[in-house]
């Protein structure tokens, strides 16, 4: 395997993301939050655009996965959602929260309650949600295990999917106009 060779000050460039160089985009689910004010999140891009695929230049270039924060208001919910390609990580920085998963062929969502420094991977096929249920703003890293994920799904029928749906030829004009 070949690497490029740069200098301290390229390298630093190319691969150094610093918190003072990025903002909260409050926007990237906005689309979610229309629907219920209380999916209401902000994600901070470090490492690639995630499955948004925000056109964020402003990102270390992904080669392999995605890495994100995310601010979790005080009563938010990140809905049930399901990546058909990739598992998923949240790893609580700050707060307490339940994360949720739910396996397709079943009605029941399980929770599980996360602290400062637990994590959960959930794996492909796997519908997975966040609730910060406490009454302070939580913080999460999450990764995502590629470049480009897919676009996630959410339950059938449910109001988020038909919007998915929509928005998933919006999402490929943006990859491909890299």
């Amino acid at each position: 395997m070949s690497v490029e060779k740069l200098s301290v000050e390229e390298f630093e460039k190319k691969y150094v993301a610093r918190l003072g160089d990025r903002t909260l985009d409050w926007n990237v689910l906005k689309f979610q939050e229309d629907i219920d004010p209380r999916y209401k999140r902000a994600q901070m891009r470090y490492i690639g655009r995630g499955a948004t695929a925000n056109n964020d230049a402003n990102v270390i270039e992904a080669q392999h996965f995605t890495l994100s924060t995310m601010v979790l208001p005080a009563g938010c919910i990140g809905p049930l959602h399901l990546h058909d390609d990739v598992e998923e990580v949240f790893f609580i920085l700050k707060g307490s929260v339940k994360a949720m998963i739910q396996y397709p062929e079943d009605e029941a969502v399980q929770e599980i309650r996360l602290n400062e420094r637990d994590v959960i991977s959930s794996p492909p096929g796997v519908y997975r949600g966040i609730h910060n249920d406490s009454d302070e703003e939580a913080l999460m890293l999450v990764m995502l295990g590629a470049v480009k994920p897919n676009l996630p799904t959410y339950p059938e029928g449910s109001e988020l999917e038909k919007v998915r749906l929509e928005r998933a030829k919006e999402r490929e004009a943006i990859i491909n106009d890299k």
